[in-house]
């Protein structure tokens, strides 16, 4: 399965406070996406939602000042690796004010 890891700055945030935003925002935001039907775990002691489909499957992890992101394509949501990751570099300048 091609993947793709980035982890984008969110500075000045808190593990906490990007946990919070990113565990209450993950279903709007893959409900933007074509990657299905999604199921979402939410771990708030790691600070970890995690998400799988047919298409995809992947691991945000939020720490002081960022957020990492793990994820796994399928050959069929390849072509769609840079949309995603353009649209969490969105959805974080949204939540979190960043230009």
């Amino acid at each position: 399965m091609p993947s793709f890891n980035k982890t984008f700055p969110v500075p000045g945030q808190a593990a906490d406070k990007i946990y919070s935003v990113i565990s209450t925002g993950i279903d709007h935001f893959l409900s933007k996406t074509p990657l299905g039907q999604v199921q979402v775990d939410r771990n708030e002691g790691s600070k970890q939602v995690s998400f799988k489909s047919n298409m995809a499957s992947g691991t945000l992890t939020a720490k002081d000042n960022a957020l990492s992101v793990e994820v796994s394509l399928s050959l069929l949501a390849t072509p769609f690796k840079g949309k995603i990751e353009e649209g969490v570099t969105r959805w974080l300048s949204k939540a979190f004010g960043n230009s």
